[in-house]
């Protein structure tokens, strides 16, 4: 068995990945990728905002988050209003879509887990996702 330093790595991985084939199937009649999507789903729960907060929301560098929105843009699925981005009438719809298939999602994902597996999961993927913040605040400390 091949050994690797962080041994849910693989298992992260799949799960990301299948999610985005997942939603990349579903939306596909929107002509939308699963990352896009994301981006309109951000801005249907919070409303319009500046790119730079959209970025911070979706936890990605702001050249990537100017590129999804020129792109969403061009799709006429967002749009610029003084100095930030909403949604249009077709962006919301798919951001519904989106909403939908994920939780659709979620429910398949997770039918054959009973409720005291599903609690230690939750458990542990707690405590390691707050030892990660913490990990990334105290290096954004050291670098004011």
């Amino acid at each position: 068995m091949k050994k690797t330093c962080f041994p849910l790595k693989s298992e992260i991985f799949l799960l990301k990945k299948s999610f985005e084939s997942y939603m990349n199937y579903k939306l596909k009649l929107f002509e939308v990728t699963a990352g896009q999507a994301q981006f309109l789903h951000i801005l249907f729960k919070e409303g319009a905002l500046k790119q730079s907060a959209l970025s911070k929301i979706a936890e990605c560098d702001k050249s990537y988050t100017h590129r999804m929105v020129k792109e969403l843009i061009d799709k006429k699925l967002m749009q610029n209003c003084q100095d930030l981005v909403n949604l249009t009438d077709k962006g919301e719809i798919v951001a519904k879509e989106f909403e939908k298939h994920s939780s659709a999602w979620h429910q398949l994902l997770l039918e054959e887990v009973d409720k005291q597996d599903l609690e230690i999961i939750k458990t542990v993927l707690e405590k390691i996702s707050n030892k990660a913040q913490r990990i990334v605040n105290n290096m954004e400390k050291k670098n004011v």
